[in-house]
């Protein structure tokens, strides 16, 4: 008989009595330093736990150092799908009866495995004449055995629980380097999270598998087969990157996402969602002890795996300019890249202000968070491209664990051509390397940071995110101060040096979206944020 989860709860002492109000903001005034609390359990995860009084609520996030970066060979997308199964119950939840359940989820296994192979091999060999009668019997049983599965499935159980517990935000996101749970929660219901998230880690259950392999492939379809910034953000990534993952899609190539088994998902999930591979970002009206207790009593009995060496392909050097053309009945666009470092090296915080001189700060820190279409008025892009009606251009300094491409991406404004842009952009990055940005302007983008830090600490949700990011890509959560000093302190002379090593023409990689017709071809304004890979901005998969 199936559980009443409301009631378990309750009976727990996990329900809260009330929903309390939205996190409260920071003032500028005040923007105190954190006091975080770090504790690493025996299994290896890592907490970060920063009290803050300003409203009884708690952001609860959970980052694994995983993403489409460790896909293996023929299974791209694999990170990103396991996040979506990730919500789709465990032993207990999203099921009347898991004995039931499991014996039906194998033989799915098997069915879709016989089918999955006569497809591929009827799609990828002439010679091949598949049973269609068997093709047909296979389909039916399928359906069968898929009815009988849903009479125990439990839709949504998650979701309703938090609903319930008054959360809010329930969601996930996937990037090139990580993974990312996040919840906004009343801070009485923090034991239920605890409680929740421990048992996801714990005893998942990847049931509907196939069905939402199919969603993938949607929103694959959706998010770039038939949209053409994202036919031009995957051709020009895969042009800029000739040896590391990150030439990859992180949803993944479409044969790659229908041939996913679920047993590859499993392994996968077992290899890197590992508690030592894991570091939760606990922000709001908590009890750093009580919080350890919780994190003891919960995530503590998590057995730690063996860490996976990571043995990604050294990008090589190189050595002149790639250029590609994509042809999309769209307005024109271009994107364009320049090979940077990681993180840690002592060019990177020249080369993300940079960025911020092009066209602002960005909306978060470390490994860059995106920022939109130009920046604010006194950016070199608006004043330069923005305010003569050339376009629209967007820049990104900001780099990550790996290293990366200092992007930027345009849209010309009518009868600006792609051309046109390009060589507008080029006399901004030429200035850089030639003419001593002027102090004053260096002070402008000094206080923009400072300002960009109060903003983002004034959310329990921001610094959450912050913590993670720093600690994940640094081991070492201070780079969340550490950051914001080493950009303050580049000089003018860092730059026009930085600008003259790293933004050369042998360098670029530039990818031109041309219209296919005239419709077409009258550009627009508004050009997101540069969607580079290693950039958070750029996660994929959010439910």
């Amino acid at each position: 008989m199936r559980r009443e989860w409301g009631l378990l709860l309750l009976v727990l002492g996990l329900l809260p009595g009330r929903v309390a109000a939205a996190p409260g903001a920071t003032s500028a005034a005040e923007a105190p330093r954190l006091n975080v609390v770090e504790h690493t359990l025996k299994n290896g995860m890592t907490f970060l736990i920063v009290p803050r009084k300003v409203s009884p609520t708690v952001a609860a996030y959970i980052r694994f150092k995983v993403g489409g970066v460790d896909d293996p060979a023929g299974q791209t997308g694999i990170a990103h799908l396991l996040e979506h199964m990730m919500f789709k119950g465990t032993t207990t939840f999203g099921t009347t009866s898991y004995r039931a359940e499991k014996p039906l989820m194998e033989k799915l296994d098997r069915l879709n495995l016989e089918l999955q192979e006569i497809l591929y091999r009827q799609q990828t060999s002439q010679f091949y004449k598949a049973d269609e009668r068997r093709i047909g019997e296979l389909r039916a049983e399928i359906a069968q055995t898929l009815g009988e599965q849903k009479k125990l499935i439990v839709k949504n159980e998650l979701d309703e629980a938090y609903s319930r517990l008054g959360g809010i935000g329930l969601n996930a996101s996937t990037s090139n380097d990580y993974t990312t749970y996040v919840i906004q929660l009343p801070a009485n219901a923090l034991e239920a999270w605890a409680y929740l998230e421990a048992d996801r880690i714990a005893n998942p259950v990847f049931r509907e598998f196939y069905s939402e392999r199919d969603v993938v492939h949607e929103e694959r379809r959706r998010g770039t087969d038939t949209q053409p910034r994202g036919l031009l953000d995957e051709a020009f990534t895969a042009a800029a990157w000739t040896a590391h993952p990150y030439r990859n899609p992180v949803v993944g190539w479409s044969s790659d996402i229908d041939n996913t088994k679920r047993d590859e998902v499993m392994a996968f999930f077992r290899t890197y969602y590992a508690p030592n591979n894991a570091i939760a970002a606990v922000v709001g009206d908590v009890d750093p002890q009580e919080v350890i207790r919780l994190a003891e009593k919960y995530f503590g009995p998590i057995p730690a795996q063996p860490k996976p060496f990571r043995t990604l392909p050294i990008e090589p050097p190189q050595y002149g300019e790639r250029r590609i053309t994509v042809r999309f009945d769209a307005s024109p666009a271009l994107q364009m890249g320049y090979p940077i470092p990681a993180i840690g090296h002592p060019d990177a915080p020249a080369l993300e202000f940079v960025g911020n001189l092009l066209s602002g700060v960005r909306g978060g820190g470390g490994g860059g968070f995106g920022r939109g279409g130009g920046g604010s008025r006194t950016t070199r892009f608006y004043q330069a491209i923005i305010q003569k009606g050339l376009g629209v251009a967007s820049a990104d300094g900001g780099t990550g664990p790996y290293p990366n491409l200092f992007g930027i991406t345009a849209t010309p404004r009518r009868p600006t051509t792609p051309e046109q842009l390009e060589q507008a952009i080029y006399a901004e990055i030429e200035r850089l390397q030639t003419e001593p940005v002027p102090e004053r302007e260096m002070e402008r983008v000094r206080n923009q940071i400072d300002a960009q830090m109060v903003r983002a600490g004034g959310s329990n949700a921001g610094i959450a995110m912050r913590l993670l990011t720093y600690e994940a890509m640094t081991g070492d959560v201070n780079y969340y101060y550490r950051h914001r000093e080493l950009l303050k302190a580049v000089t003018a002379a860092d730059i026009m040096r930085v600008a003259k090593q790293y933004l050369t023409p042998e360098k670029r990689t530039v990818a031109t979206l041309v219209p296919t017709s005239g419709a077409g071809a009258a550009g627009r304004p508004g050009s997101g944020p540069p969607r580079r890979p290693g950039n958070p901005a750029a996660e994929g998969g959010a439910r």
